[in-house]
Parts: C-alpha cells; sequence; structure tokens
C-alpha cells in the first residue's frame, strides 16, 4: 500500500553520488582552508622563535667574549643597566677612589662587585641615596627587596663618611 522507498526512484542513485561530490568537495575547500590558516600561523611561530634564537646567540656570544661562568653573566647583565642611576644626585666615583664596601654590614664580596659593576665606589655614593635610588639600586642588583633600608646602607656609609 505504501511503497515509498527513496531508493526506488529513478535519479536516486544520481543524487546520492551528487551529494557525495559536493561534501568531497566542500571537505577539500574546508581541509585547505584550515592548513592554511595552521601554515600560516606556524610560519608566524617559527619566525619569532628564530629571532629569540638570534638574541639568545647575540647574548651568549657576549657573554663567551668575557667569561663563561655563572657571575660574568650576572654582573655584565647589570653592568648594561648601570646607566639607570641618577649619577648627578649621588655622585662620580671610579676604581681608583674606591672604598671597602665591604665594610657596611650586609655588603658581601660578590654585592661589592655587583656594586663595582654599576660604577658605585664610595661610602659618599651610598650615603647619598634617595629611597628611589635604593628601590632602583636593588632593583638593578637583583638583591632582596627592602634590604638595604633593612640593612640601613645609607645610615652606615654616613657615617663611615663622617668618620674620614
Amino acid at each position: 500500500m505504501f511503497d515509498m522507498n527513496p531508493l526506488n526512484l529513478p535519479d536516486a542513485q544520481i543524487q546520492h553520488i551528487i551529494m557525495l561530490i559536493v561534501a568531497v568537495v566542500l571537505g577539500f575547500i574546508i581541509g585547505y582552508i584550515s592548513r592554511q590558516s595552521t601554515i600560516r600561523q606556524l610560519e608566524g611561530d617559527l619566525a619569532s622563535t628564530e629571532r629569540d634564537v638570534a638574541d639568545c646567540y647575540q647574548t651568549k656570544t657576549v657573554v663567551s667574549h668575557t667569561g663563561d661562568d655563572e657571575e660574568t653573566t650576572v654582573l655584565n647583565r647589570i653592568r648594561a643597566r648601570a646607566s639607570e642611576i641618577n649619577f648627578t644626585r649621588i655622585g662620580v666615583a671610579t676604581s681608583a677612589i674606591a672604598d671597602d664596601l665591604k665594610i657596611i654590614a650586609g655588603i658581601g664580596p660578590f654585592l661589592e662587585k655587583k656594586l663595582h659593576a654599576i660604577d658605585i665606589y664610595t661610602f659618599r655614593q651610598i650615603a647619598n641615596f634617595t629611597s628611589a635610588d635604593i628601590e632602583q639600586v636593588n632593583d638593578i642588583i637583583e638583591f632582596f627587596p627592602g634590604r638595604i633600608e633593612r640593612d640601613n646602607w645609607v645610615g652606615q656609609a654616613a657615617e663611615l663618611v663622617k668618620k674620614r
């Protein structure tokens, strides 16, 4: 009575073939667009990585000329930021007139080298630090936050300047 099998229609097979071809073409187009998008993203990532590698190579080249140990690397990194300090306020000094900064409690041999790397050599320079200078020097020499104030470097340096 009700025999409505769609496959019995005379053009059913042609319709199926046409739908299959449309599906294949749409799949190809969507896949192609997706692949092109992925390729562009990967090319951008590759270019970014190549720039990072080039920057690392340049940094490594600079460090390898002066030594390969960790201390030299740290001192070079600190020395590169020495221009951030306002020497017109704290004063300019050279290694020829350097004080023994290790006399100040809280400054050890390596910390003294860090201070020398940013051209801080004398008690007078430390005594002239403002709170802004303290924060800046603390950041540059990669020291524990607040440690300069807790150890009272400025006060100790001022006392040592008075004793001279």
